[in-house]
């Protein structure tokens, strides 16, 4: 599903291709490169809000941590 999403700190409207109806985590803006925190909820947009850089590795690295748990790489 195409979800649309406006940076609250450029305006922009983008979109974010997602497969499942829930989502938390990044989305980088295209055009100011802003770091958000989406919270999708039955494939609607829940929240937006800006992540620091500290916080986006965090959650990557969270993922990453997760992904290897499960057996992935």
């Amino acid at each position: 599903m195409l979800v649309n999403i406006v940076c609250p700190k450029c305006n922009t409207s983008g979109g974010f291709s997602i497969t499942d109806a829930y989502y938390i985590g990044p989305y980088k803006c295209w055009k100011c490169r802003a770091v958000l925190k989406i919270n999708m909820d039955n494939n609607r947009l829940v929240s937006c809000e800006a992540m620091s850089d500290e916080e986006a590795a965090r959650f990557e690295q969270e993922q990453e941590m997760k992904r290897r748990s499960r057996g992935g790489r």
